[in-house]
């Protein structure tokens, strides 16, 4: 049975809101959306003047910002605080509108549109039987941020002072801590951990489930501890994640950042607006040029251009603007302004095997597969923003040890209440059950991604190397094996719990790395292509400036030295909440109280055998 991605397994979810009631409540939320109404660049002229796009001889700001993910959203918001401040904002996509977008469990049903993913995939996978693996990304305001599964965690502050190990003494845990802090708005309530007046509401997940007791049962009798908060001190162990969403609703970064700053007269968000390259002039980038509604357009920064459109289309655009692997760049005429072969390099993921159980109690949330089912869940969102539609589904899971000869947990989990069944037509169905996501923390393979040719509406190559360290698979295998002991306690066996994929025929070690290597694909958390450090390969510096232009900055997931052991969201507005306040030129925030993590930690991270 083929393995799909998370995303693909809760497709069935989208048919929870009938389509008669997402027009009802289109009508009836009309008048409340004019944020994102706003986005839309016809919108600016009946909004505000100064919000028009520009003539080509008027489009001079302070900053052009490229990318309206993530990182986009934070910084657009954070510089235009200062009136004096004028910024550009573009995005490729368009308005983040879709009424599903802000469901938590009804944004698969627009996941796929090409309006609102870029829908890459990666070269064939030589130690993957071929595969070529599905690198979705987001095309809209908010970036992925706008399509993803929500979950909000930061990983284990070892991650954050290994980078600190390697010079980057700024970015160590306790010089981030304040960043996340200050990102976020806690339902678990403020302290030295967890933000109280952020932009991004952090709700734990409530949904009740007797599937996801029994795993935090079996998992305490398999001798893992549970966790009250995932992103608080202690970060080793299993219980209920927490979710970028408030009252019901997604908070994407365009939510929490960008929608309440849309109404500023110095900031001027363009949609549907491809970056080209970044024009540079005598060592310094000066502007970007930029297509938009057929015809191709030029815009100035006065001080600096930033480049947010994640770890794809961030080093895509340095390469297409000449900056990148000199060779490469001539292979495809590209007229070489810095030879920097850092860039693009480093490519970092976190693979995933999805793992489903079928029981044979019928405790699970297979009930939300019927018609009834549908519209019970529907209707009880439509009404209350509550019920299943406003989960993310995935709200428990955790991090675990799987290898004997490490002191941090190498694999992560998801877990969500009920199978999730593919039928031959492409569709889905529910049954009693539970689908699992098993996700190795720290790749050691490194990847590269390059240009597929001089065009910017080519997707460029991106070549994971899944497997070429074979510390990977290892981790990966002994991760199936825990996550088995787990399932084998009796809390879960009590539901008549059955492996079903990769299936219980897949005993030794070979047979499990098999079902590997046909079974496995990524958690969407692409990173590390712009490398941030202090030595002489490194793409940008610690105040994320690149390194041989002036101008010229990137601010997103690209710019991590190597990929934090968790979901990605969270970090990546962390980064962006600390490089506004270097651009703006204003003191850190104080590092936090906490200690270093054991040297032993950071040593085991930045080893390339472990």
């Amino acid at each position: 049975m083929a393995l799909l991605p998370q995303v693909f397994y809760t497709e069935t979810l989208l048919a929870s809101v009938p389509e008669m009631a997402i027009g009802w409540l289109d009508r009836i939320t009309a008048g409340t959306r004019h944020a994102r109404r706003s986005t839309d660049p016809a919108a600016f002229h009946r909004s505000n003047e100064s919000l028009l796009p520009m003539t080509v001889s008027t489009q001079e700001f302070d900053y052009v910002i490229v990318g309206a993910g993530s990182a986009g959203c934070v910084l657009a918001a954070r510089l235009t605080e200062d009136p004096e401040i004028r910024v550009l904002l573009l995005e490729a996509g368009g308005p983040d509108r879709s009424l599903m977008m802000q469901i938590p469990a009804g944004v698969y049903k627009v996941y796929h549109n090409p309006a609102f993913n870029w829908n890459y995939e990666s070269e064939p996978q030589a130690a993957l039987a071929g595969r070529r693996i599905p690198v979705p990304r987001g095309r809209t305001l908010g970036g992925s941020s706008s399509i993803n599964s929500m979950v909000w965690l930061r990983g284990h502050p070892a991650d954050y002072d290994a980078w600190a190990e390697q010079g980057l003494v700024d970015w160590s845990f306790a010089h981030c801590l304040p960043y996340f802090r200050k990102s976020e708005t806690s339902d678990r309530g403020a302290s030295d951990y967890r933000g109280g007046d952020g932009p991004v509401q952090a709700s734990r997940g409530r949904l009740a489930s007797p599937i996801f007791d029994a795993f935090e049962a079996s998992a305490s009798a398999a001798g893992h501890r549970l966790i009250e908060d995932l992103n608080g001190p202690d970060a080793v162990g299993i219980g209920r994640l927490d979710c970028s969403k408030g009252g019901g609703r997604r908070c994407s970064a365009a939510v929490a950042y960008l929608h309440p700053a849309l109404s500023r007269p110095n900031l001027t968000v363009l949609t549907r607006a491809l970056a080209h390259r970044v024009l540079i002039e005598a060592g310094r980038a000066v502007g970007l040029r930029y297509g938009h509604a057929g015809q191709t357009h030029t815009t100035y920064a006065r001080r600096e251009v930033i480049l947010s459109g994640g770890a794809i289309n961030t080093p895509q655009l340095l390469m297409l603007s000449g900056i990148g692997p000199a060779d490469d760049l001539r292979r495809h005429g590209i007229h070489v302004t810095l030879d920097q072969p850092g860039i693009g390099g480093n490519l970092q993921d976190h693979i995933d095997l999805g793992m489903s159980f079928r029981c044979t109690e019928p405790v699970s949330h297979a009930w939300m597969g019927s018609r009834t089912g549908k519209l019970r869940v529907g209707l009880e969102w439509l009404l209350r923003q509550t019920g299943p539609g406003a989960s993310n589904i995935w709200e428990i899971g955790g991090f675990a040890r799987a290898m004997p000869d490490s002191a941090l947990p190498t694999v992560h989990y998801h877990l969500a209440p009920m199978k999730i069944d593919a039928r031959p037509d492409g569709s889905f169905g529910l049954s009693h059950g539970f689908t699992l996501h098993l996700s190795q923390l720290r790749q050691r393979s490194r990847g590269r991604l390059s240009l597929r040719s001089a065009a910017p509406t080519d997707a460029p190559c991106i070549d994971f190397r899944f497997f070429s360290d074979p510390r990977d698979i290892v981790e990966m295998r002994e991760g199936i094996k825990v996550t088995r002991e787990i399932v084998g306690q009796t809390p879960l066996a009590r539901l008549g719990t059955m492996e079903v994929v990769p299936g219980v025929q897949a005993k030794t070690d070979a047979e499990i790395e098999a079902a590997l290597r046909e079974g496995v694909r990524t958690e969407f958390h692409p990173s590390c292509t712009c490398r941030m450090g202090v030595d002489a390969a490194a793409v940008v510096d610690p105040e994320l400036r690149l390194n041989g232009i002036d101008g010229l900055r990137a601010v997103d997931a690209s710019v991590m030295p190597h990929v934090v052991g968790a979901n990605l969201n969270a970090t990546v507005i962390m980064i962006a909440e600390k490089a506004a306040d270097m651009i703006r030129g204003r003191p850190a925030l104080p590092p936090a109280a906490v200690t270093r993590q054991p040297a032993a930690l950071l040593r085991e991270i930045l080893s390339p055998t472990g």
